[in-house]
């Protein structure tokens, strides 16, 4: 399902767009972090919610459409205000492509009835929103939150720790102990209020700092553009420079032309033979027949060379070895080479998990060993371990009583029988002896070992499964790695290569080749035929030269001599001439450009032309308007400068955090040493740790498994990632996009909508390697990436990412 475009209309928010998308991952570029959030609640109004108000706030005659294909079938989606005795009223319509209405099923979303796929699956896994908070231990928190339980914002560690603090403070009832705590709270908060001051000075430190770097840099970057200023207004003033250095040159290089000219007629003219008055005399002649003539030398020269060059490129596209490959070969050895490398990095993890497997064995025959010790407790029933709690109540409360006692002895002694209490305690006796414990704290104790015990075996037996599991996967990985190398080896031998890169650097050169032969043969036609028209008009031009040689009266033996004396006379005298007159215009040109400025400063000013020219594009009111802006703003960091040191300075002097904290250890111990078993809380701890268990079961596999699909193919290990923060962030970009890649159906194609606010310059890398999972990804689902962040946004296009267009209708 493909969201081909998105139209509003007079909305006061988003104003009037109409977006028309690629079939690629697109790139939608907002003004600002409201904007993603202001689209990501329309499309989810558009297609979940129906029912919701979505122009309420809008204008009289808002609406907003999206079109959506699939294969050959199309919808539309419309909400419009529309005005009904005189009353706005919102009107929604679904639309197939022929524009009959579609009847959506009772309670049936839009997004339910395109996308096969509830709203909370929408949510998980066709809606991301990156942190704006991106700090290291905000994504670390959300990464265990999303490893324990499959929800970022459900830590399962805060609510065993609220657990844990309700368990103590039922039991923590004595008087003794609210002093306690009372006097450790204080302390505590003492210590947080000196470790807030202590991280207050030490935040005021470092923005003093960057208030510091920052102030340098405004005033270097005020009187660079100051400097640039006043070059700028040279520039202005000397508009023509470029074109007055550039007749300069040309001049130089016309005078150097003509003196050679010059040099070489005064030779020729010593030499008394020529005779001057036959060449003045056929000067046009001659000349008209000198350029036919240089005109078919330069064309022969380069034809022949021409050929050469195609016979030679020929011969190395025939020696080369690549001929008969298709063109996509490259594409096709890539892939060979990645699922090899997959298969090999598969089958190296797999010998750690084989170590593992041996120590989990080992591991599971002692766990055995200990759970036989404790087998008699396997008996012990749920109405056994209800009827021995019983009991014991009844002796306890027997014994606790005086007139049971009294009852007792005023019993047993007339009747000669045994005492109630006897009784009963024989009787839990009997229990005891049949399960090898001396008293009931002994068996709560016994049974609670053994049922841990047990648990400890099934995790074991649960582990062991799921790593030989993983172990029998290595002989396909083997005929994986065995098929590929030999595919590779295969390619490789053919052109003699010795590994991909040597192949790849000959295939980009192979078909360069090509492309090179196809235009030398296109060309060498043209000069072909160019050269047969020359020759042509040269036969009729020596014609006409050797008849007026004829008829000048020069013998026929010499004619062949005087036409080449004349030829190369006549044609030197015409070069100087038409030199000498093109110095003469382009001189004349240049003083009159030029006037009385020195142009020799004004390169000193000017040069580098091409860096001055690009400053140009910003006009000198939004320059002076920026050095203005950078002013105020130097002088406000000045002023915040002087504040920040006052402060600082005014700042008391904090408790020491070591004294504090030794004190807190104090009384925490004590604290502690008043605590017993949590026994208020153990039903609520059970059912928390059953439901851990099941999720555990059910979906931490997968999701770790697909977690690390990701982070292995996508983020490289030989990236610059040198940064703990950094990889935090790759950890939870994995988990984030495997859980959405499990919270929708196989088949599903609900578009994937991530947002992203402003990113750091030395996330470049991450984002990079995040953007090509995102583009893999867009080959089965439709990605959009919103941002607007222009860094993120260089990243994606670079990356292959194309932004939406805008309608032309």
């Amino acid at each position: 399902m493909k969201i081909e475009r998105i139209r509003l209309s007079n909305f006061r928010d988003l104003k009037d767009i109409d977006w028309i998308f690629p079939s690629g991952p697109t790139l939608i570029i907002n003004r600002d972090i409201n904007d993603q959030k202001l689209l990501d609640d329309l499309l989810m109004k558009l297609f979940y919610e129906q029912e919701s108000q979505l122009l309420e706030k809008q204008k009289d005659n808002a609406a907003a459409e999206v079109w959506i294909s699939e294969d050959n079938h199309h919808f539309v989606v419309r909400y419009e205000n529309i005005q009904i005795d005189g009353q706005i009223t919102q009107q929604f319509t679904f639309l197939d492509g022929n524009g009959y209405k579609v009847n959506l099923p009772e309670k049936m979303t839009i997004g339910e009835y395109l996308f096969q796929a509830r709203l909370q699956a929408f949510l998980q896994g066709g809606r991301i929103t990156w942190p704006e908070k991106d700090s290291q231990d905000n994504l670390f928190l959300r990464i265990n939150n999303l490893s324990q339980g499959g929800d970022e914002d459900f830590s399962l560690t805060k609510v065993r720790a609220s657990l844990i603090g309700a368990q103590k403070r039922v039991k923590d009832q004595r008087e003794s102990m609210e002093l306690v705590k009372a006097e450790y709270d204080a302390l505590r908060n003492e210590w947080e209020d000196a470790h807030r001051q202590q991280e207050a000075n030490r935040l005021l430190l470092i923005e003093i700092k960057n208030l510091q770097e920052n102030e340098a840099i405004l005033t270097e970057k005020i009187a660079l553009t100051q400097k640039i200023h006043q070059r700028l207004e040279c520039l202005a003033q000397n508009s023509d420079y470029r074109e007055l250095r550039q007749l300069q040159d040309k001049i130089c290089r016309m005078e150097e032309r003509q003196q050679r000219l010059d040099e070489g007629l005064r030779a020729i003219s010593s030499d008394g033979a020529v005779d001057w008055e036959i060449i003045e005399n056929f000067r046009e002649e001659c000349m008209e027949w000198a350029c036919l003539q240089k005109d078919v030398r330069n064309f022969t020269a380069e034809i022949e060379a021409r050929i050469k060059l195609i016979e030679q490129t020929q011969r190395l596209l025939l020696s080369s070895g690549y001929q008969g490959y298709r063109e996509d070969e490259e594409q096709q050895l890539r892939r060979v080479m990645e699922e090899r490398d997959s298969a090999r990095d598969r089958l190296d993890k797999l010998i750690l998990l084989r170590e593992e497997l041996d120590e989990r064995k080992l591991e599971y025959e002692e766990e055995i060993t200990k759970l036989s010790k404790l087998i008699v407790m396997s008996d012990v029933t749920e109405d056994a371990i209800n009827r021995i709690t019983r009991k014991e109540k009844q002796l306890n409360r027997w014994q606790s009583y005086k007139i049971c006692n009294i009852t007792d002895q005023l019993l047993t002694k007339p009747l000669k029988i045994k005492s109630i209490n006897e009784r009963l305690s024989a009787h839990l006796l009997d229990y005891y002896q049949r399960y090898h414990v001396a008293n009931y704290r002994e068996f709560t104790s016994r049974l609670e070992e053994y049922q841990q015990q047990q648990r400890q075996v099934e995790n074991l037996k649960k582990r062991i499964e799921e790593l030989q599991e993983k172990v029998n996967k290595e002989p396909k990985l083997l005929r994986i790695i065995d098929s590929r190398n030999e595919i590779i080896k295969l390619a490789l031998s053919k052109v003699q290569a010795a590994d991909f890169s040597e192949w790849l650097n000959g295939w980009l050169a192979y078909q360069q080749m090509k492309k090179h032969r196809s235009e030398e043969t296109d060309q060498l036609n043209k000069d072909l035929e160019q050269k047969l028209d020359l020759e042509k008009k040269l036969a009729i031009c020596a014609e006409g030269m050797s008849e007026n040689l004829k008829n000048w009266g020069i013998p026929l033996g010499d004619r062949e001599e005087v036409l080449s004396a004349i030829l190369n006379v006549a044609g030197q005298l015409q070069e100087r001439d038409e030199v000498k007159e093109e110095v003469a215009k382009y001189l004349e040109i240049f003083v009159k450009k030029l006037g009385n400025r020195d142009l020799e400063r004004l390169s000193r000013i000017l040069e580098p032309l091409a860096e001055l020219e690009r400053e140009q594009r910003l006009s000198n009111q939004e320059r002076l308007a920026e050095m203005s802006s950078w002013e105020k703003e130097r002088v406000e960091i000045l002023q915040h400068l002087e504040e920040l040191n006052t402060r600082l300075q005014g700042e008391e002097q904090a408790a020491s955090l070591s004294v504090l904290e030794k004190r807190i250890e104090v009384k925490k111990r004590q604290w502690i040493a008043y605590e017993d078993l949590r026994h208020a809380l153990n039903d609520a701890q059970a059912i928390l740790d059953l439901s851990w268990q099941e999720w555990q079961t059910k979906y931490e596999k997968n999701l770790s498994e697909e977690k690390q699909w990701i982070y292995e193919h996508f983020f490289s290990p030989k990236g610059k990632y040198t940064e703990n923060e950094t990889v935090v962030k790759r950890n939870y970009f994995s988990y984030r996009l495997a859980l959405a890649q499990l919270a929708l159906p196989i088949t599903t194609e609900v578009p994937l909508f991530f947002s992203v606010g402003k990113i750091s310059e030395g996330d470049q890398t991450f984002w990079t390697d995040a953007a090509k999972y995102l583009n893999k990804l867009g080959l089965g689902r439709q990605v959009f990436l919103n941002t607007e962040d222009p860094l993120l946004a260089e990243i994606l296009l670079d990356q292959g990412w194309s932004p939406f267009s805008f309608a032309q209708d």
